[in-house]
C-alpha cells in the first residue's frame, strides 16, 4: 500500500487500520520519515480515545517515539518536530531539554506561524521549570508577532490577544502577584468578551473588589447562554449577598438585576403577582440608591409591562429613556405608548448603545409583540421597529467580521448568525427578498445551521429562484437531519416537491413524493405519538399537501393525467374534507375536459373550506375556472356570473392580482359568454376592452387576438352590423391569413346588400 493510500485512511479517521498498515509498510521502508510522521499522527488520535490513563500514556509514548524516528531519518521534517515539541510541552514528562531544543530550531526557521507555536510550547516548558521571566518574555514576543500576523483579521487577532494575556495573567497569579494577574485578565476579557474563563475570573474580580470588571463580565455571562443554571444561580446569589450586606456599586447592582430576569422564579418567587411586586420593590430600592442609573427605571417598568400595566410602566420607561435608552427600553416604551394612547410615537429614541446582542434581544422581544398584536396597523408599525432593532445589531456585528473595526462585543459568530437569520426573516416579511438572501448568506457562512438555510430557501422561493430553494432544502435533509425537528423534516419535503414540480423536474419530485409517503407509513406516523397535538396536525397537513401535490407531478406516460386524477380521488376517499385536493382536481378535471367534474370539485372546495381566507389569487382562480368550465358546457349565465365575480375579486387585489394580462383574459371570456347568451352589446363592450388593453400595452398580435376579434365579428354579425363585422374579419385575415372561420363568416356577408342596405331595411 502506498503512502498516499495510508494518508487517505488517516483523513477518513480510520486510525487503527492505518496504524496496522503502517507497521507493515515500515518493515520494508524503515527510514521513511513521512511514514513515521503519519504513524505518530495516528497514535495521537488513538490515544485520545483510550479507556484508561495508563493505556493513553503508552500510546502517547509510542507517538512521541514515532515523531523522533521521523526526525532521526529527516532532521528537516518540520511537522514531526512541531508535533514532538507539542508532546514534550503538554503530554510527555521529562522531555524539557529536547523540547527546548525543538522549539529553538522551529523559531530559527523564521516562519511566523511556526514561531508562535514554538514560543507557546517553550513558554509551557519555562512555566514547568519555574523560569518566570523567560516564560513572560516568550509570551510577550508572541503578542508582538500576532499583532503583525493578524493585522488584517481583527477577530483572529483578538482571540490570540486573549490567549496571550490570559497566559501572562496565569503566570502572575501563580506567582502571587494578583494585581498584575487581574490587570492581564481584564485585558484578555476586552479582547474576547465571549470566552471560557469568565466564570473563574469573575470570582477573582469580586475577591479583588474590582466591581466594574465583574459587572462587565456578568453582563456578558447573563446573555451568552453558555453557563449552567447552577453556576449562574450561585454567582448571582453571591452578588446578592454582597449587595444586601451594603456593597454600593451601581454597575454591579444593575447587572445583578439584569441577570435575575432569566432566573425570575428563583429570585422573586413562584407566585406571579407576588413576584411582580417583589421585582418592582427591588427596582424602586435601587432607584433610590442610584437615581442616575437608567436600567433600574427600565427594570421596574418591565415588571409592570409584563402584567399589561402599560400606563403605569410608561413614566419609568420615559425616565429610563431620558437618561440612556437600552435597546429593550425602546421597544417596550414604544409599545406601551401605543397601548396607552392608541397611537405609536412619531419616532423612537436613537442611542449609540454598543452591545449588539442586546439589540438582537430587543428585536426578539419586538417579534413576540408582533405575534401578540391583533391589529394589522399595529403589527405593521412594530415590524418596522423590529427591522430597525435587528439592523442596529447587524450593523455592529458586520464591521467587526468584515472590516476589522469595532470591539469583541461583536465577536460571537453564532450570535451574529442568529441575528442574520432573524433580520433576514424580517426583511422577508417586509418584501425585501433580495436583501434577505444576502443577509442569510452572511449568517450561514458565519455559523451554519439549518434554520438559516430554511429561511434563505423561503427568500429564494419568493424571488422565483426555485432551484436555489431546492438546493438549500436538500442540504438540510442531507446534513442536518439529526437535529431537524420531525415537523420540519416533513414540511421541507413538501416544499422541495412543490419547487421541483414548478421547475418541471418531475422525476425527482415523484421520487421524493414516494420516499416521504413510505417513511410516513414506516416510522413517521409512529414517531408522531411523542409530539404535541399541534405538531401532529402540522405534519398531517403537510402529508396531505404532498398527496395533493401529486396533481402536478407529470410522468409523461400516456395515462399520466388519469393517474394524477386517480391519486387525488383515492386521497379523497381517505380525507373527503380535504379542500386542497378539490382545488387541485379543479385543474386536472378542466385539463381532461371533464367540465362537470371541474364545477363539482370547485363547489366542494367552496362548501368545505370556504374561500374568504384564501389568497386573492386563489379566490380568483376558483371563480375563473368554474366560469370557464360553465362556458365550455354552454352554460352562459353561470359563466358570466363567475367571470364578473372574478373581476370583482381582482379589483380588490394588489398590482400583482389586477394585471392587464389577467383583466384581458377575463374580458375575453365575458365577451364569449355574453355572445352565447345573446347579449351582443355586452359582448362587444368586453371585446373592445380587450382591444384597448392590447393597444395600451403595445402587445403584438397573437392567438388571443384572433379569438376576441372573431367573437367581436360574430357579435357584430348577430347585430347585422356588417361593416364592423367585416372590419374585425379583415383584421384577422390581415394578421392570420387563411383563418378558416373568418373566411367562412366573411363569405356569408356577400350579397347581403350594398351601401344603403341598412337604410332600405329601416324603411321597410
Amino acid at each position: 500500500m502506498y503512502l498516499e493510500e495510508l494518508e487517505q485512511l488517516y483523513n477518513e479517521q480510520a486510525y487503527t487500520v492505518a496504524t496496522i498498515q503502517l507497521e507493515a509498510y515500515l518493515q520494508e521502508h524503515a527510514t521513511s520519515a513521512q511514514a513515521w510522521h503519519l504513524m505518530g499522527l495516528c497514535k495521537l488520535e488513538i490515544a485520545k480515545s483510550a479507556e484508561t490513563r495508563e493505556e493513553a500514556t503508552e500510546v502517547y509514548t509510542s507517538a512521541y517515539h514515532a515523531f523522533s524516528e521521523a526526525l532521526t531519518h529527516d532532521s528537516a521534517h518540520i511537522q514531526a518536530r512541531l508535533h514532538r515539541a507539542y508532546m514534550g510541552a503538554n503530554v510527555i514528562d521529562g522531555k524539557a531539554d529536547t523540547t527546548l531544543s525543538d522549539c529553538e530550531q522551529l523559531i530559527d526557521n523564521g516562519d511566523d506561524e511556526l514561531t508562535t507555536k514554538a514560543l507557546l510550547y517553550r513558554f509551557q516548558v519555562w512555566v514547568l521549570l519555574n523560569e518566570t521571566d523567560k516564560a513572560l518574555a516568550d509570551m510577550h514576543r508572541n503578542l508582538e508577532i500576532y499583532e503583525s500576523l493578524y493585522k488584517d483579521d481583527l477577530p483572529q487577532l483578538n482571540v490570540a490577544r486573549f490567549q496571550c494575556n490570559t497566559r501572562i495573567g496565569d503566570v502572575y497569579y501563580h506567582n502571587d502577584d494578583k494585581p498584575a494577574a487581574l490587570d492581564y485578565y481584564r485585558k484578555a476579557f476586552h479582547c474576547t468578551v465571549y470566552n471560557n474563563r469568565s466564570l473563574s475570573t469573575i470570582y477573582f474580580a469580586l475577591e479583588m473588589e474590582d466591581y466594574d470588571f465583574a459587572a462587565d463580565m456578568l453582563h456578558i455571562m447573563t446573555t451568552a447562554g453558555e453557563y449552567s443554571e447552577e453556576d449562574m444561580l450561585a454567582l448571582l446569589r453571591k452578588i446578592k449577598q454582597q449587595l444586601d450586606e451594603g456593597l454600593q456599586h451601581a454597575a454591579l447592582a444593575r447587572e445583578f438585576c439584569w441577570g435575575t430576569i432569566d432566573y425570575w422564579h428563583h429570585f422573586y418567587g413562584e407566585d406571579e403577582a407576588e413576584g411582580t411586586l417583589e421585582q418592582i420593590s427591588t427596582g424602586k430600592r435601587f432607584i433610590a440608591q442610584y437615581p442616575e442609573e437608567s436600567y433600574f427605571y427600565h427594570f421596574t417598568a418591565t415588571a409592570l409591562f409584563n402584567i399589561g400595566s402599560y400606563g403605569e410602566s410608561l413614566p419609568y420607561y420615559e425616565k429610563a429613556t431620558a437618561i440612556s435608552a437600552y435597546p429593550s427600553t425602546i421597544i417596550r416604551w414604544y409599545y406601551a405608548m401605543y397601548k396607552t394612547t392608541g397611537q405609536f410615537p412619531a419616532s423612537w429614541p436613537e442611542t449609540d448603545y454598543s452591545v449588539p446582542f442586546d439589540w438582537y434581544s430587543a428585536g426578539v422581544i419586538c417579534g413576540e409583540l408582533v405575534q401578540q398584536e391583533q391589529q394589522t396597523p399595529g403589527r405593521e408599525q412594530l415590524l418596522q421597529l423590529k427591522k430597525y432593532l435587528y439592523k442596529k445589531a447587524f450593523d455592529i456585528y458586520h464591521p467587526y467580521w468584515y472590516s476589522n473595526t469595532g470591539s469583541s462585543y461583536a465577536g460571537h459568530p453564532h450570535h451574529f448568525a442568529m441575528c442574520c437569520n432573524n433580520y433576514g426573516i424580517t426583511l422577508f416579511e417586509l418584501g425585501d427578498f433580495e436583501e434577505a438572501t444576502r443577509v442569510h448568506n452572511i449568517g450561514y457562512n458565519m455559523s451554519p445551521f439549518w434554520e438559516q438555510l430554511e429561511s434563505r430557501a423561503e427568500a429564494w422561493h419568493a424571488q422565483e429562484k426555485y432551484a436555489e430553494a431546492v438546493t438549500d432544502r436538500q442540504t438540510i435533509l442531507n446534513n442536518f437531519t439529526s437535529t431537524l425537528p420531525l415537523v420540519y423534516y416533513v414540511s421541507i419535503h413538501e416544499r422541495i416537491i412543490e419547487d421541483l414540480t414548478t421547475l418541471e423536474r418531475y422525476e425527482e419530485a415523484l421520487a421524493l413524493y414516494h420516499k416521504i409517503l413510505q417513511e410516513y407509513d414506516e416510522w413517521i406516523a409512529a414517531d408522531m405519538q411523542e409530539l404535541s397535538a399541534e405538531e401532529c396536525d402540522s405534519i398531517i397537513y403537510n402529508i396531505d399537501r404532498i398527496k395533493t401535490d401529486r396533481a402536478f407531478i407529470k410522468t409523461g406516460t400516456d395515462g399520466d393525467l388519469t393517474e394524477r386524477i386517480e391519486a387525488l380521488e383515492a386521497h379523497l376517499t381517505e380525507k373527503p374534507d380535504d379542500s386542497d385536493a378539490y382545488f387541485n382536481l379543479m385543474y386536472l378535471y378542466f385539463e381532461g375536459g371533464r367540465y362537470e367534474h371541474c364545477i363539482g370539485a370547485i363547489n366542494n372546495r367552496i362548501s368545505i373550506g370556504g374561500i374568504a381566507r384564501l389568497p386573492l389569487v386563489s379566490q380568483m382562480k376558483i371563480y375563473y375556472f368554474r366560469g370557464k368550465a360553465a362556458l365550455k358546457l354552454g352554460k352562459y349565465q353561470p359563466a358570466i356570473s363567475d367571470m364578473l365575480q372574478t373581476l370583482d375579486i381582482m379589483s380588490g387585489g394588489g398590482e400583482a392580482d389586477n394585471t392587464p394580462n389577467n383583466r384581458c383574459g377575463v374580458f375575453a371570456f365575458l365577451a364569449e359568454a355574453y355572445l352565447g347568451a345573446g347579449d351582443t352589446d355586452n359582448s362587444i363592450t368586453y371585446g373592445q376592452k380587450c382591444i384597448q388593453i392590447y393597444k395600451t400595452m403595445n402587445w403584438s398580435w397573437d392567438n388571443e387576438c384572433v379569438n376576441f376579434y372573431f367573437i367581436l365579428a360574430q357579435a357584430y354579425a348577430a347585430r347585422e352590423d356588417n361593416s364592423h363585422c367585416k372590419k374585425m374579419l379583415d383584421k384577422i385575415l390581415e394578421n392570420t391569413p387563411g383563418h378558416e372561420p373568418a373566411l367562412q363568416l366573411k363569405a356569408t356577408l356577400k350579397g347581403s346588400g350594398g351601401l344603403f342596405s341598412f337604410l332600405r331595411k329601416k324603411k321597410s
